[in-house]
């Protein structure tokens, strides 16, 4: 989002009557004013680009999760304001340290966490495929099991994926989540040329909110495509005939809809018609679903700098899911204790 944009869309949301309020899962978790999508933006526009602290933490009580947008009559980018705020509250050394770790970990590492992915990348098995998986931060700091199991299942259904570089193991989003937009573009630029060699390039993310940054930031070449593993591995099983399919497993499931893939890449469709040929039994529905699913608390940093509310996030939408969830990304599996769309389908193949 430009300048002007960000401006006229942070007049709009400072005078605005307030309509998306009760949308943001932290306003609605902390019952605090200063939370709401109007309160957070309201203060980025008061700093003047100079916030202290507790405007900083403000800043900072969002997962960029877009449920605000879906009611929002201007359709207001809520968290691309506030990840401008953010940047504006490392460049004035009021930042938490959350966000101000994250450079001095990318560029030793290459990716923003306290584990080794490196030696989690080197553990997946050799895979070839035109089209790459990127496995992602989220999924190898949580063993690299989806991993392993989304390049078994494209195999068992005939899309073999093989895997990007040993060197893109982030995208780079967290870069831009915690204040330092700049630092995400130069590391997207080292990543991709990893992979000059590619063109185009057919990326397979395990993580919705990753392909979703992708798809807008990186400047990829010509006819490249970018999407999540649902809609990979949906459309090669339409490909397989019902007849030479296994069973279904037994059993049903509730799914948790992803904010990213619902609202940012629109996928709606793949997760349930992966779950439906997989499952005996019904997939069900939680109350607040597809586009207006309900956040967990997983993502845009919150659990590392309200692990509090996040953690209250996640045990607000569990009570809401109830049992057998199924959901369709590494860290919403992770802070929800669910189950995954490509792990259970390895199940279903594996018989």
């Amino acid at each position: 989002m430009n300048i002007a944009a960000l401006r006229k869309a942070q007049e709009l949301c400072e005078f605005c009557p307030k309509m998306c309020r009760f949308s943001c899962p932290v306003s609605e978790a902390t019952a605090r004013e200063s939370l709401t999508p109007w309160g957070k933006v309201s203060l980025a526009a008061l700093s003047l680009g100079r916030p202290e602290g507790p405007a900083a933490m403000a800043f900072a009580g969002c997962t960029g999760c877009h449920r605000c947008a879906v009611y929002c009559a201007h359709d207001n980018d809520v968290p691309a304001i506030l990840y401008a705020a953010r940047a504006s509250a490392v460049r004035s050394g009021v930042a938490p340290a959350a966000w101000t770790e994250l450079p001095a970990r990318f560029s030793l590492r290459g990716h923003g966490e306290k584990e080794d992915l490196a030696a989690m990348r080197a553990s997946l098995p050799k895979s070839e495929g035109a089209a790459l998986l990127f496995a992602g931060c989220d999924a190898l700091a949580l063993d690299g099991e989806e991993a392993r199991d989304a390049l078994f299942v494209a195999r068992q259904l005939g899309a073999p994926l093989g895997l990007a570089p040993e060197n893109a193991l982030c995208c780079g989003l967290k870069l831009l989540e915690g204040g330092h937009p700049e630092l995400a573009e130069a590391h997207g630029t080292r990543v991709r040329s990893a992979m000059a060699g590619r063109k185009p390039l057919h990326l397979v993310f395990l993580q919705p909110g990753c392909a979703g940054f992708v798809q807008e930031r990186w400047p990829l070449p010509q006819g490249s495509q970018v999407e999540h593993i649902t809609s990979y591995l949906a459309r090669a099983l339409a490909a397989v005939p019902e007849r030479s399919r296994p069973p279904p497993l037994e059993g049903g499931a509730v799914f948790h809809d992803p904010c990213a893939l619902a609202r940012d890449l629109q996928e709606l469709t793949a997760p349930r018609a992966l779950l439906a040929a997989a499952l005996r039994g019904e997939v069900r529905e939680p109350p607040r679903s597809g586009l207006d699913t309900s956040c967990c608390g997983a993502a845009g940093l919150l659990r590392e700098t309200m692990p509090e509310v996040a953690l209250q996030l996640a045990r607000e939408r569990r009570a809401e899911l109830g049992e057998e969830m199924v959901t369709s990304s590494p860290a919403c599996a992770a802070a929800l204790g669910a189950a995954e769309v490509v792990s259970l389908l390895k199940r279903w193949l594996a018989q």
